[in-house]
């Protein structure tokens, strides 16, 4: 009988542990997670531009470009600082376009800050390094950087502000860089803005044909371009027969007066079309009419905006 209790047992047994180990399993309760934080390493990347909000500025040199040039410009930390600093050994990094680098910028550039090419095409400057949005620099060696960045045909709007971000591996995110828009220097001014100018015909002969000229009050221009060319589009309101096209020229050129056409820097102007790199000159109207009818000629505006 005994043997027969020890032979059955051992199945029992097995069970018995099974049901023991399932119970286990099953009633196992959750006791608290680790979280291993990343260890970077020794080097670093910083900025020394003061932080606010929106960007981290820069500064450009040179601080204004003119109209229809192309070339390259850099940009820097206030107070004549790199824009970052590389210490500590070298860094990998990725930059990011946030928005706005567009025509007529081409290319985004980095290079040594204290080196002995500072100046010229980006690509000669030292350490240079194209630094391309999404795209990985590797090993970044220690040094202090600026950006140099190269244009094509500048508008008569300048340079468009843009903002660029870098992140290091293990996606952790280093500082923002905002770049300044960099405008034209070039103005263009009215000594009578928004006012009434003064023909040089008080009348005109009923049937008459010819031309006639109109500048601000007091025998000045009507308006003047300084600091570079620039490019502007007029828009006419009321621009009707008997006269037939309306001109520009050099208020104090050698010839002021005869035809329009051939008066000092001449320019046909058109409704609506730009009127481009207009010389830094001073300029009065020149209309050009034929055969007058009994009412004369008709009052007419001329507005500009920039292009």
């Amino acid at each position: 009988m005994t043997k027969i209790l020890r032979f059955t047992s051992a199945p029992v047994g097995a069970l018995l542990v099974l049901l023991l180990v399932i119970t286990m399993v099953s009633g196992v309760t959750g006791l608290f997670t680790h979280y291993f934080p990343a260890i970077p390493t020794s080097a670093t990347m910083t900025t020394t531009c003061p932080w606010n909000f929106d960007n981290s500025y820069l500064v450009s040199d040179p601080s204004s470009v003119v109209e229809g040039s192309s070339g390259q410009i850099s940009f820097q930390c206030p107070n004549n600082n790199p824009a970052f600093t590389i210490g500590g050994g070298v860094v990998t990094a990725t930059p990011y376009q946030y928005y706005g680098f567009v025509a007529p910028y081409t290319t985004l550039w980095i290079y040594q800050w204290d080196g002995s090419v500072t100046t010229g095409a980006c690509s000669g400057r030292t350490g240079a390094r194209l630094i391309e949005s999404g795209v990985t620099e590797v090993d970044i060696a220690l040094a202090s950087y600026s950006y140099c960045a190269e244009y094509v045909n500048v508008g008569s709007s300048g340079l468009p502000q843009f903002t660029w971000y870098w992140i290091r591996a293990g996606n952790v995110f280093l500082f923002y860089h905002g770049f300044p828009a960099v405008l034209n220097p070039a103005t263009m001014t009215s000594t009578c803005a928004n006012g009434g100018l003064v023909p040089d015909l008080s009348t005109v002969d009923q049937g008459s044909s010819g031309q006639v000229a109109f500048q601000c009050p007091g025998t000045s221009p009507a308006f003047t371009i300084s600091g570079g060319t620039f490019s502007a589009i007029p828009y006419f309101g009321g621009f009707a027969a008997p006269y037939t096209t309306l001109w520009i020229y050099q208020s104090d050129g050698t010839t002021t007066t005869g035809p329009c056409t051939g008066r000092t820097a001449a320019r046909q102007l058109e409704d609506t079309v730009t009127e481009v790199d207009m010389a830094p000159l001073s300029y009065t109207y020149c209309a050009e009419y034929v055969n007058v009818g009994g009412a004369g000629l008709a009052a007419f505006s001329v507005s500009w905006t920039s292009t």
